[in-house]
């Protein structure tokens, strides 16, 4: 079996490229960081980084297995985890996976809350994609995201939370920003940045909807988190398109316009796990994401509430 310390140096050589940049992440001497990897290489009978001038190379099999080694480490994280909760008689956990839109805002408010009332509890809180069935192979309890995803099986429910439209974003000092509305043919000219992969459904709503509109967004910038995306939105060069729900959270220097009809629209949704719906915790946290949605209605435009009072079974 190979070692897990030296399996962490070679998931931190490959993310960070270089030996000296690993051993201060890891808190190792550079010298022990060579050593773990030699010793790696002759364990796997892989070449793992080539010398390139005075640093490395990370060989495309030293990536490979850095993919590999951090699934196995990450599952060994969540047994020590398991292990403490143990230790300290938290006998309790659900697994909460929530959509990026709403990561800033509804997670924070809601995960301080769970901690103090039920501190016997971990709460496990996942961002995810909340749309699809490998919900459950992730051992997910509660979900919120969009679409019906894992609650298409017997073994979930879904509740309907919010319907919403999408918004443009843009620099404080860009020309739309003082606009109230904005159809969405009025970008076709900009340069778009989003955090949406180019070829995920996603996407291609707010896709459609410019072909509709008579053109193709311009995607220049497709970086991976949103906050990278309004650093350049910041800049009052690019502009992106994202839910409304988003808008109420925003840095200082953006301003979000709601979209004219004709517009994408969404549905926000909760997934519950029924063999976790009698959980007190659960029955908690599911009667305060109706709630938290109910006041997003009331604070942001365009909002429709859909949030029925949940069952007494699940939500107490």
């Amino acid at each position: 079996m190979l070692d897990p310390v030296k399996l962490r140096v070679l998931r931190s050589v490959v993310e960070t490229g270089s030996i000296r940049a690993s051993a201060e992440a890891l808190g190792y001497t550079p010298s022990a960081i060579s050593q773990h990897l030699t010793s790696l290489r002759r364990e796997t009978g892989l070449e793992l980084v080539e010398r390139s001038g005075r640093g490395i190379t990370v060989t495309v099999q030293a990536r490979t297995l850095a993919v590999e080694a951090g699934r196995a480490l990450d599952a060994l994280s969540a047994l020590d985890r398991t292990v403490e909760d143990l230790r300290a008689g938290r006998t309790g956990t659900l697994r909460l996976g929530y959509a990026i839109s709403i990561a800033s805002s509804w997670v924070p408010e809601l995960a301080h809350d769970v901690r103090r009332r039920f501190p016997d509890l971990r709460l496990d809180l996942v961002l995810r994609d909340c749309t699809s069935d490998d919900l459950v192979a992730e051992g997910m309890d509660i979900v919120v995201g969009e679409g019906a995803g894992a609650a298409s099986r017997e073994d979930w429910e879904l509740q309907e939370l919010l319907e919403e439209g999408y918004v443009a974003i843009v620099g404080a000092q860009h020309p739309l920003a003082g606009r109230t509305t904005v159809p969405l043919k009025e970008l076709a000219a900009e340069a778009w940045v989003t955090d949406d992969p180019l070829d995920s459904h996603w996407f291609d709503r707010i896709g459609a909807s410019c072909r509709a509109a008579g053109f193709t967004p311009r995607v220049e910038v497709n970086p991976h988190d949103f906050a990278t995306v309004l650093g350049f939105v910041a800049t009052g060069d690019y502009v992106t398109v994202q839910p409304s729900v988003i808008s109420r959270d925003l840095r200082a220097d953006v301003v979000a316009i709601p979209l004219a009809p004709p517009a994408p629209r969404r549905r926000l949704c909760l997934q519950v796990r029924r063999a976790v719906a009698r959980n007190p915790a659960a029955q908690h946290i599911v009667s305060s994401l109706h709630t938290m949605a109910a006041r997003r209605a009331r604070e942001i435009p365009g909002l429709v509430d859909l949030s029925i009072p949940p069952h007494p079974t699940t939500a107490g």
